[in-house]
């Protein structure tokens, strides 16, 4: 039988991309979109292992709760009859703003079920990150909790919904139904709505926006549809080998589900390997090392400032750490940490690069030996990078310049914003991720930092990631950032911020350099201003907010 292709845009419900159907029609062909939604991913395993534990909820206050893959699948169905009782259809925008509890991906799976547009906010957001989101994506449900730790969702909430009046439905997971008005309802009063029936969502309709971290200005929503997300999913599994993450894999979810990581790789990567999520409400090293050990996890995915935690926990040097693979992404990666981290933990420790556009591109993998640990790794097949300069030619190997990339795991664009759509895209489809890097003779890739990163002195650019990376290899430091700091006759000067170690002497701008210079770094390149703090701000998932730096010390 012949399939006849059909048209890209109608799928993106009137939404601007310069993806066409040339390229859509190429990448199925390849194989590289599966045409296959991400609600079969959990149809599917729970079909091959109905009796698995699927998830596994800790609270921090001591409870424990557990899903197989048939009640995970039983529940997200209901989640899909749920919202479309309360109106949601194909299209709409659900939003999810939980701690990572175990109703987090049965609702995520229950969005896509009906094809609604699935968007999370992470639960420690305040209102004005919330608000935008919420106005963004034009959601219709709002999911939260009553109150979580210091954030009281519900009054939030409300002063939300007066703001946006297509915000029709507040919906808490909660026991407490007391104080509740119009429009404001408990999840478990769904209990008895009827089941429906779906039709399977078309897979190249967008499903999830991803909404950049807010680290500057307002976030922007990264389109994705059930092939982009599968794709990178996919991808990741083959690139570094399965079995590597645990037969069956045991994940640790401490990224926030409200944030891309803890979605693509907490949430459907797990799924798509018929793993077992263990979701942890918070990150605390001590009580998660506890839990590596009682739950037998063997995979992480984060940023590295979790993977420094844990190397605080008595889970280094212990030859019984369950952990077989991390997956460190989301920030800049110290170069010696990998090879250090790997021998701590007797596990496979895989830098890797990506963004909410892309999910991961690139990582490193066990079948290129030990060197490529000191980069962040190499591009997932059916993907490519390209390293160019401020004209747009692409540079020689080894040079740094602006990094682009294509690929079938690449967004559509941004939503509602055709001009920042436009503005990311170039000529073949490249897609501009407004990182410094660099590739070598491998065709591996190694970030220099944020385009905007950059700390330019007396007209010299200075690679921030050259300097963080040699930071943090001293003996005495335990977490750090380099920021550039106004200076009237230079423009800018460096400045390291760090975090000691406890009971460590405080490096001074004298003692730093002189270690800096032992481990070979330019004498250019030194800090001139060392700060050093309680500890540096942060996003939800674990990027340090350098803007919230140079505005302290502006």
């Amino acid at each position: 039988m012949t399939t006849i292709p059909r048209p890209l845009s109608a799928a993106l419900d009137g939404q601007f991309s310069p993806v066409d159907d040339e390229t859509a029609a190429h990448w199925r062909a390849a194989g590289w979109w599966e045409d296959r939604s991400v609600r079969s991913l959990l149809t599917e395993a729970a079909r091959a292992h109905p009796d698995r534990i699927a998830l596994v909820g800790r609270r921090f206050d001591g409870a424990r709760t557990t899903r197989t893959y048939r009640e995970f699948d039983d529940n997200a169905h209901h989640a899909a009859s749920v919202l479309a009782h309360l109106g949601v259809e194909p299209g709409d925008a659900v939003v999810v703003m939980l701690p990572n509890w175990v109703e987090y991906p049965e609702l995520v799976f229950g969005i896509n079920e009906i094809g609604a547009v699935y968007a999370g906010i992470p639960v420690a957001y305040g209102h004005r990150q919330a608000a935008d989101i919420l106005r963004r994506s034009k959601a219709k449900v709002l999911v939260i909790p009553r109150r979580w730790r210091s954030n009281h969702h519900l009054e939030m909430a409300r002063a939300l919904r007066a703001e946006l009046p297509g915000l029709r439905h507040i919906v808490l997971l909660d026991d407490d139904d007391s104080g509740l008005g119009p429009g404001e309802s408990l999840w478990s009063a769904y209990a008895d709505v009827p089941a429906r029936a779906f039709p399977e969502p078309d897979p190249d309709r967008i499903c999830y926006l991803g909404f950049t971290s807010g680290t500057t200005g307002e976030p922007k929503g990264a389109m994705h549809s059930h092939n982009t997300l599968i794709y990178s999913a996919r991808q990741q599994a083959n690139h570094i080998g399965a079995r590597v993450f645990g037969d069956p894999m045991v994940q640790l979810v401490a990224s926030p589900a409200g944030h891309h990581t803890g979605f693509e790789w907490g949430i459907l990567f797990t799924t798509l390997l018929a793993g077992t999520g263990v979701h942890v409400d918070r990150w605390d090293p001590e009580w998660g090392a506890r839990i590596i050990r009682e739950e037998g996890v063997t995979t992480f995915f984060g940023a590295p400032t979790f993977l420094q935690d844990m190397l605080r926990t008595d889970l280094a040097g212990d030859p019984a750490c369950p952990l077989t693979c991390l997956v460190i992404a989301g920030a800049p990666v110290p170069r010696s940490l990998p090879v250090q981290a790997s021998a701590a933990l007797g596990a496979y420790v895989a830098p890797a690069w990506g963004m909410t556009e892309c999910s991961i591109l690139t990582s490193c993998t066990p079948d290129a030996g030990e060197a490529i640990l000191r980069t962040d790794g190499s591009v997932f097949a059916g993907s490519a990078v390209k390293i160019v300069d401020a004209d747009g030619a692409e540079v020689p190997v080894g040079e740094v310049g602006e990094l682009l990339m294509r690929g079938p795991g690449v967004v559509y664009g941004y939503y509602d914003r055709p001009d920042a759509t436009a503005e990311a895209y170039r000529p073949g489809l490249w897609f501009s991720s407004g990182d410094r890097a660099s590739v070598d003779e491998h065709g591996w890739l190694s970030l220099r930092g944020r385009s905007k990163d950059v700390i330019i002195r007396g007209g010299e650019n200075i690679p921030v990631t050259d300097v963080e990376s040699v930071v943090f290899d001293h003996p005495d430091v335990l977490n750090a950032a380099v920021v550039g700091v106004p200076d009237a006759r230079l423009g800018e000067r460096v400045c390291a911020v760090l975090v000691v170690k406890p009971g460590r002497p405080e490096p001074t701008v004298s003692s730093l350099a002189e270690f800096l210079l032992g481990q070979g770094l330019s004498k250019h390149y030194l800090p001139e201003r060392v700060v050093v703090l309680g500890e540096l701000p942060m996003t939800p998932s674990g990027k340090i907010q350098k803007f919230k730096l140079r505005e302290m010390l502006g």
